[in-house]
């Protein structure tokens, strides 16, 4: 069968057209609707009145041609998930997109947007845009082989896992175990699910679970010489030590990771690799070590134009000043954190909104202002909005401890309350009796 029902769906939707827009005069909604889900195929006239609608133009190719692009598509898909050079895949993806080819054969088509969305997803693409090709990808998945089957459990692990909804990306990858062995999965892409899981792992405080795959991915990945990926193993295994509290061990990973930014030049990862370093200082409340290795986080990152983690390490000096009650200090890094945002470096969306509302948190809680409380109220529901429960339930411990220190025990037993439910949640506990 052809794919041609589900790419004009597709080009509907990407053009923002309702069905009874579409249809109008050519053919009713109800037909146009079981030719968009593939069960029926059009007349070659009303076939032509809808593309030439859609203003889409389907170029007839060979089975041979493509397959030619789906190869070349497919290096794509591998050499992204590697390399994670972005201005590559969407040079890339550009470039093949000219060449105005359709795959008609369905189980190119789904192949192709499986490689698509994981390529989308790298690149961080909007989530309105996600949002299409997830909803495409759970209505193909019922006609999935093995492979494409493998390919969407970790495509939507990873959708789920950048939605916040950490337990729901585990539950999907673990649908792909059984697949690992039954299928033919080169070395890269076993190495790839693994490095995945252990991201996925450690969301959810499984922290043997996260050394025990990031250990599978870095052999993988020293094996063959790609030590930024090796880099990205390490620093995993680094966290879930330090989550263990052991901290002996955290260090010594963080240190290879150091090791091979320093030996091969990885120079991208040097405010990566500190930034670790000066966690885990912070953890064991030595304070000046911690803030003397995320300034040089920060020296690193601002030579390497990393805006993003330029906030990330801002934050983190902060909270450490802030620990110490040290107000001045707290103040004069939100003022830098503050003009950053300004830059604009980067465009302001969801994730740096948030530092703003973490920035705004601190400033208003060291200056000792009135609208402490009305700051909380709206971060808390910021982080709501973007699905973030860990600064759900730490904000909320915050004001329900200003509510209680208000003497306003109703309003303090309504964030309590909230905090624990994320903490119920965390634990997989719907009841107390459970605890």
């Amino acid at each position: 069968m052809s794919s041609l029902g589900f790419i004009i769906k597709q080009e509907r939707l990407n053009q923002n057209i309702k069905q009874t827009v579409l249809a109008k005069g050519i053919c009713s909604t109800s037909y146009l609707s079981k030719i968009e889900n593939n069960s029926t195929v059009p007349s070659e006239e009303v076939k032509n009145l809808l593309l030439n609608r859609l203003n889409l133009e389907i170029r007839k190719v060979s089975n041979e041609e493509e397959n030619k692009f789906l190869d070349a598509l497919y290096e794509l898909y591998k050499n992204g998930i590697i390399l994670r050079d972005k201005k590559f895949i969407q040079v890339s993806l550009q470039e093949l997109s000219m060449q105005n080819i359709h795959l008609l054969q369905l189980k190119n088509f789904y192949t192709y947007n499986l490689y698509k969305f994981r390529l989308m997803l790298i690149l961080n693409e909007k989530l309105e845009y996600l949002q299409l090709t997830y909803e495409a990808i759970k209505k193909m998945e019922e006609h999935f082989d093995d492979k494409q089957r493998f390919i969407s459990n970790l495509n939507l692990s990873l959708y789920y896992y950048l939605n916040g909804d950490y337990y729901k990306a585990l539950h999907q990858l673990e649908g792909s175990l059984k697949f690992i062995n039954s299928i033919s999965n080169e070395e890269w892409e076993v190495a790839d699910y693994h490095h995945v899981l252990s991201l996925i792992c450690f969301k959810c405080n499984e922290f043997f679970n996260t050394i025990k795959y990031a250990s599978k991915s870095l052999k993988y990945y020293k094996d063959n010489l790609l030590f930024e990926r090796a880099i990205d193993s390490y620093i995993v295994m680094g966290m879930a030590h330090k989550k263990m509290r052991k901290y002996e061990e955290a260090e010594k990973n963080y240190q290879l990771a150091g090791k091979l930014v320093k030996d091969y030049k990885v120079f991208n990862y040097e405010g990566m690799v500190y930034q670790n370093i000066g966690s885990l200082h912070a953890i064991q409340e030595i304070h000046e070590k911690a803030i003397e290795y995320y300034e040089l986080s920060l020296k690193s990152k601002e030579e390497n134009n990393n805006v993003e983690g330029y906030l990330i390490t801002i934050l983190s000096i902060i909270k450490e000043y802030s620990k110490q009650a040290n107000h001045i200090m707290v103040l004069r890094w939100c003022k830098k954190g503050f003009e950053a945002l300004k830059e604009d470096k980067l465009k302001l969306n969801n994730e740096n909104d948030s530092y703003y509302w973490h920035l705004e948190i601190y400033r208003t809680y060291h200056s000792f202002t009135d609208d402490l409380e009305q700051v909380l109220k709206k971060s808390i529901n910021h982080f709501e909005l973007v699905h973030d429960d860990r600064h759900v339930q730490k904000y909320s411990i915050l004001l329900a401890n200003y509510y209680f220190e208000q003497n306003k025990f109703k309003a303090a037993n309504l964030y309590y309350q909230k905090s624990n439910q994320i903490l119920f949640k965390q634990h997989f506990i719907t009841k107390w009796e459970d605890m």
